[in-house]
């Protein structure tokens, strides 16, 4: 398989790879490096195959499956030695075009959000990423993470009114 077939490859399956590796990890933070491991062994695994291949993204969920368990079984390991903290990045750099106090106010909501959904359950997170950032339909996500769909209605509309009643108490003051 060549370079421009492999990318065609990733633009097919990047979003059912994504979402599988997002339904099934154990920590939303642990995504990226997840999906950024399944991608590099995928290209290892196709660079001797004969294209094309049977089935696709049969192939890469199945590579993305190997690869979150090889994650959790060396992050289990690591953890035992040595502490994780994962603190996000922030940038230095404000472009001159916003509002430095809205942009604060708008950052300090955001976090006061991360902060919420972080605090409620791995399922729950996860539904609302899907949703949220994926886009995903209810029953998309109740399928792919072999649920009832009222279940992740109830996750995500609990987390939903709670964060709306934050909104609404912050927006009171």
């Amino acid at each position: 398989m060549d370079r421009a077939e492999f990318e065609k490859l990733y633009d097919r399956t990047k979003e059912s790879v994504h979402r599988y590796i997002m339904a099934k990890s154990f920590d939303l933070g642990d995504v990226d490096d997840i999906y950024q491991n399944t991608w590099l062994a995928v290209y290892l695994a196709v660079t001797d195959r004969q294209y094309p291949l049977p089935n696709e993204e049969a192939f890469v969920i199945l590579i993305a499956k190997r690869q979150l368990g090889r994650y959790y079984s060396l992050a289990s390991k690591l953890k035992k030695l040595i502490s994780i903290d994962r603190a996000p990045e922030i940038s230095g750099d404000i472009p001159d075009s916003i509002d430095v106090e809205d942009e604060l106010i708008g950052r300090e909501l955001m976090d006061e959000i991360g902060a919420t959904v972080r605090k409620k359950s791995l399922t729950a997170q996860k539904i609302f990423c899907l949703y949220c950032s994926k886009g995903m339909k209810l029953d998309e996500i109740a399928e792919l993470m072999g649920m009832k769909e009222s279940t992740v209605k109830r996750h995500l509309y609990s987390l939903l009114a709670e964060l709306r009643r934050l909104y609404e108490r912050r927006d009171r003051s």
